[in-house]
């Protein structure tokens, strides 16, 4: 797992490459796992300042901001990271880089409206884009479909066994 996060950060800015499953989930599962602690303790920090302002002190209000400096900071860390993971992992399917900022664009457009039918398209178009990313290395190339031209590809270490 601290392997696969180590690869997260240091191919960052790589996206002519290929990221297995393993490559992708791990480091989706520890940022998951971080926000998850960091808005615990955000929580917590609320609580315990919003009992403090009741109380007529004015306690806890530094840290609180601080957490949300801390969240806000990661947040924007991971943004270039998680798209070049994202890359890597759909062309590892076979498809085209390419396809990440499509599947972005369309649920981006059928989200920006209040209709409760184009948010059902939007949440079809995530899921779809989600099995998408569960698919197996080659998937779509061992089954015939279309296929990205993969000549001009650069290596960079992976957690896969190439034994």
């Amino acid at each position: 797992m601290f392997e696969a996060y180590k690869y997260y950060w240091e191919n960052a800015f790589k996206y002519r490459a290929t990221s297995t499953r393993a490559d992708f989930w791990w480091p989706v599962l520890v940022n998951f796992i971080i926000f998850v602690i960091l808005y615990f303790l955000l929580a917590i920090a609320g609580f315990a300042s919003v009992t403090s302002i009741m109380n007529g002190y004015n306690r806890g209000v530094g840290f609180l901001i601080f957490l949300l400096f801390v969240i806000a900071v990661f947040a924007i860390a991971i943004i270039i990271p998680g798209i070049a993971i994202c890359v890597r992992r759909v062309r590892d399917t076979g498809l085209t880089g390419w396809t990440v900022l499509v599947f972005w664009l369309l649920s981006l457009i059928f989200t920006s409206n209040d209709s409760a039918v184009m948010e059902t398209i939007s949440s079809v178009i995530d899921i779809i884009f989600l099995v998408i990313l569960c698919l197996p290395t080659g998937y779509v190339s061992k089954h015939g479909w279309w296929s990205a031209n993969y000549g001009n590809d650069i290596t960079v270490p992976s957690l896969r066994n190439d034994d």
